[in-house]
C-alpha cells in the first residue's frame, strides 16, 4: 500500500504572506488615544462628547481588525468607548430623574421603558425560538452586557426614584397646604371673634385656596357665618347710633331749655339798660351829635347780638328795641359818614395850605441862596479876593488880572 504524502493544510489556501515591517512592528492606531480623551470627558461633559466617542470608537475598533495587526490600541479604544457609554448614560439618566421628579407620567414612562427592556433581554435569553426583537435584545445584551444591563437597571432605577421623588414632594406640598389651610382657618375664626371682618375674609380666601374637601366646605360655612354676623354687627351698630343721636338731641333740647332760661333772665336783667342807652342814642342823634349816637347804638347792638337765636329774640320786648335800632342805624350811619367826608375834606384843605407854605418856604430859600452866591466876590488864583468882581457875573475878563488869574468863587 502506497501512501500518500498530503500537503499540509497551509499548501491549499496559497503562499504564505510576504511579512512586512508594519506587521513586524505594529503601532498604536493613530485616533485611539484621541478616543480614549473623548470617552474620558464625556463622564464630565455627558452625551455632548460621549456620542462622538462612540461613533469614533466604532471607526477605530473596525480599522484595527482589519487591519490584520499593524494598528493597536484596541483595549485602549474599548475604554474609551465604554467612558463614552457611561457618561452618555450617566447624564441622560440624571436627565430623566429630574424629569421624572417634577413630573410623575415621565417617571412611570421611564419605569415602564425599564421594566420592558428588562423582560425583552430576559424572554430572549430564555428562549430559543424567541420572537426575532426578544432575540435581538438578548444578542445585544451578550455582545455589549457593560452597555445593556447599566441601561436597564438605570431606566429602573431613575423611573422609580424620580416617581418616589415626585409622590413625597406632592406629599410634602399637600402636607403644608392642610398646614396654611389649618393656619388661616384658625387666623379667620380668630378675626371673626374679634369683629374685623374684612381680615376674616382675607383669612378664608387664603384658605379657599389651600383647602380641599370638608376643610373647604367648612371655609364656605365660616364664610356665611361672617356674612351673618357682619349684618348683626352692621345693625346693632346702627342702633347704637340710633340712640347716640337720640341722646345727643335730647341733651340739645336741655340745653337749648336751659339756654332759653338763662337768656330770658339776662335779657330782663339788661333790658332796663338797654333801654336807656337806646335812648341815649336817640337823643344824640336828635342833636346830630353822631359819633356819640353810633358808640350808644354800638352799646346796644352789643348787648341785643347775645341773644341773638333764642326765643327772647323773637319776643315782643327784643324784638321792638331791635325794630327802634333798625330805624335809628341808617340815619347815625349817614350822619357819621357825613362827619367823616368832613374831616377828610379838611384834612385834604389842611395838608394843601400846609404844602402850599412848604413850596412858599422852599422858594425864599432858593432865592435868598441865589442872593447870597450872587453877592460872593471872585477868587484869585494867588489865594486874594477880586475887590470889584462878584461870581454873578457872565464874564470875568479883566478880573485878577495881576494875581494869575480866576480860581474860583469865595467860599
Amino acid at each position: 500500500m502506497t501512501v500518500v504524502d498530503q500537503d499540509p493544510p497551509s499548501s491549499r489556501l496559497g503562499p504564505s504572506p510576504v511579512p512586512t515591517l508594519e506587521g513586524l512592528f505594529p503601532r498604536p492606531h493613530p485616533s485611539s488615544e484621541t478616543l480614549f480623551k473623548l470617552g474620558a470627558a464625556a463622564m464630565v461633559l455627558g452625551p455632548l462628547l460621549g456620542v462622538p466617542a462612540i461613533l469614533l470608537g466604532r471607526l477605530v475598533l473596525r480599522e484595527i481588525v482589519s487591519s490584520e495587526g499593524r494598528y493597536t490600541g484596541d483595549a485602549r479604544a474599548r475604554l474609551g468607548v465604554a467612558l463614552g457609554w457611561a457618561g452618555t448614560q450617566v447624564y441622560t439618566l440624571l436627565l430623566l430623574y429630574v424629569i421624572g421628579a417634577t413630573s410623575e407620567p415621565v417617571a412611570l414612562v421611564v419605569l415602564g421603558a425599564g421594566i420592558i427592556a428588562g423582560l425583552t433581554v430576559a424572554i430572549g435569553a430564555s428562549t430559543a425560538a424567541a420572537p426575532l426583537p426578544f432575540a435581538a435584545a438578548a444578542l445585544a445584551s451578550r455582545r455589549a452586557p457593560w452597555v445593556v444591563y447599566p441601561a436597564v437597571a438605570g431606566l429602573l432605577s431613575v423611573g422609580l426614584a424620580g416617581f418616589i421623588t415626585k409622590r413625597s414632594a406632592d406629599e410634602r406640598v399637600r402636607r403644608e397646604a392642610l398646614a396654611a389651610c389649618e393656619q388661616a382657618r384658625r387666623s379667620a375664626n380668630e378675626a371673626l371673634e374679634a369683629a374685623s371682618f374684612d381680615r376674616a375674609r382675607s383669612q378664608l380666601q387664603e384658605a379657599r385656596s389651600t383647602c380641599v374637601g370638608v376643610a373647604l366646605l367648612e371655609v364656605t360655612r365660616t364664610e356665611t357665618e361672617v356674612d351673618g354676623r357682619e349684618r348683626e354687627a352692621i345693625q346693632r351698630r346702627d342702633e347704637e347710633e340710633a340712640a347716640r343721636k337720640a341722646q345727643r338731641r335730647a341733651e340739645e333740647e336741655r340745653e337749648r331749655g336751659a339756654r332759653e332760661l338763662r337768656a330770658a333772665a339776662r335779657f330782663k336783667h339788661v333790658a332796663p339798660e338797654i333801654a336807656r342807652d337806646l335812648q341815649v342814642a336817640s337823643a344824640r342823634a336828635t342833636l346830630r351829635r353822631w359819633e356819640d349816637a353810633q358808640a350808644a347804638l354800638s352799646r346796644v347792638e352789643l348787648a341785643l347780638n347775645e341773644f341773638r337765636g333764642t326765643d327772647v329774640q323773637q319776643a315782643e320786648p327784643c324784638a321792638a328795641l331791635l325794630a327802634r335800632v333798625a330805624r335809628l342805624r341808617p340815619d347815625v350811619d349817614a350822619g357819621v359818614e357825613e362827619i367823616r367826608q368832613r374831616r377828610e375834606a379838611e384834612e385834604r384843605r389842611r395838608r394843601e395850605l400846609q404844602e402850599a407854605a412848604e413850596e412858599r418856604r422852599r422858594l425864599m430859600k432858593e432865592a435868598a441862596e441865589e442872593r447870597r452866591q450872587a453877592s460872593l466876590r471872585v477868587q484869585c488864583c494867588d489865594g486874594t479876593l477880586s475887590p470889584s468882581c462878584l461870581c454873578a457875573r457872565s464874564s470875568y475878563r479883566g478880573c485878577c488880572s495881576y494875581h494869575g488869574g480866576v480860581c474860583g468863587c469865595e467860599e
